[in-house]
């Protein structure tokens, strides 16, 4: 019998740095989130094995009869496998996992068939039995990389970025030209604070896989997070060239134009990421800071409104919409926008300060009354 084929999860890369609030003495709104998932491509690390079986192996039903010509236990099993994976990419996970525990049942000793499974696991979000059973593919073969890789991205997606790292430091030591796993370490840096090693494995996984998007997408975040915003440009506008449709590169593109300051740009970016992607709560905040520093402040409080509505436990965004109607002399409705940001973080520096601010002024134009119950807070 052939190789199986098997498959790779690669982490659905989800960074949300947001930087200090925005403070200001006059609305001076700096606060930017960067936000978005890096693309995950689920592809197969080994050749399908060509044999009767797999030819034969369709997914016209769950568990329908296959056909062989020479009918043997490794011949089913093998079958069985490549119906799973069939299954797994229609996203018929049910039936896929019917086929696996088939498929194990035959051939309790291959490693392939546990690493499959765990994939699919992982998808239906069942993550201890995705962790067993990587566990147990490496167990039976203590070189699968993929199976380390894959467990290194459970781990990461519960948060233990130093197991994940372990892991993807296993399988890369297994597999030297492994850019998937490299693509997965790099993420892992990122959400522990360390940009540039993780810069270097983006850029060891592009060197490995020319067209290596989402390795193009975490060197983007990277630079971004070194300051290097004309970098961070480049590496989005190759992702954006290969996917056009991606909202989340044109969000944090968006975030490198305002961070070199090149708002009409930004704005630019934010409209198309939203347009692509309608409710994008992160580009809907971000289009309402770059609208503040173009001096849009109505659209700016439009966006910071929608952003609200969309997540009413965004500070920040009460915090700036606040900021903004200090701006525009409508004291009441900014310091119920900075009670707000308070009640919801209460000890957000900026909005204290702001609230201070918006108090002192309504006390020099002689309303005191009307805000001594806000005051005593």
């Amino acid at each position: 019998m052939g190789e199986m084929t098997q498959t790779s999860l690669t982490r659905s890369i989800l960074h949300r740095f947001s930087a200090a609030g925005a403070a200001l003495a006059s609305a001076a709104l700096l606060a930017l989130i960067f936000a978005g998932p890096a693309i995950a491509f689920c592809q197969a690390e080994i050749s399908p094995a060509k044999s009767a079986a797999a030819s034969k192996a369709t997914s016209q039903g769950c568990s329908q009869v296959i056909e062989m010509a020479e009918p043997t236990k490794d011949g089913f099993a093998a079958a069985l496998n490549q119906r799973g994976l069939v299954y797994e990419g229609k996203g018929e996970l049910d039936c896929a996992l019917v086929e696996f525990d088939r498929a194990i049942q035959l051939k309790p000793e291959l490693s392939v068939l546990f690493s499959n499974r765990g994939n699919v696991y992982a998808e239906k979000g069942q993550f201890d039995s995705a962790i067993q059973d990587f566990q147990q593919a490496i167990r039976l073969d203590p070189d699968n990389a993929v199976a380390f890789n894959n467990l290194g991205s459970l781990h990461f997606n519960q948060s233990d970025v130093e197991q994940a790292i372990t892991n993807y430091d296993r399988a890369i030591s297994l597999k030297p030209d492994y850019a998937k796993a490299f693509v997965n370490r790099s993420g892992a840096y990122l959400s522990k604070g360390d940009p540039a090693r993780a810069l270097s494995d983006c850029n060891e996984a592009i060197r490995l896989k020319h067209e290596a998007t989402d390795a193009h997408y975490n060197c983007g975040i990277a630079h971004m997070r070194l300051g290097d915003f004309p970098a961070a440009i480049g590496e989005f506008d190759k992702v954006i060239r290969q996917h056009p449709g991606f909202a989340d590169a044109f969000n944090n593109r968006g975030n490198a134009f305002s961070l070199k300051k090149d708002f009409q740009r930004a704005i630019h970016d934010f409209d198309e990421a939203i347009r692509l992607k309608p409710g994008f709560v992160e580009a809907i905040y971000n289009r309402g800071l770059a609208l503040c520093h173009t001096g849009q402040q109505d659209r700016a409080i439009e966006d910071f409104g929608m952003a609200i509505h969309l997540k009413p436990d965004n500070a920040q965004a009460f915090n700036n919409r606040g900021s903004l109607y200090v701006e525009k002399g409508e004291l009441d409705l900014a310091i119920q926008d900075f009670d707000e940001a308070i009640r919801l973080r209460p000890d957000y520096a900026d909005a204290l300060r702001n609230r201070s601010i918006a108090l002192q002024r309504k006390i020099a134009q002689g309303q005191v009354a009307q805000v001594s119950v806000t005051a005593a807070n």
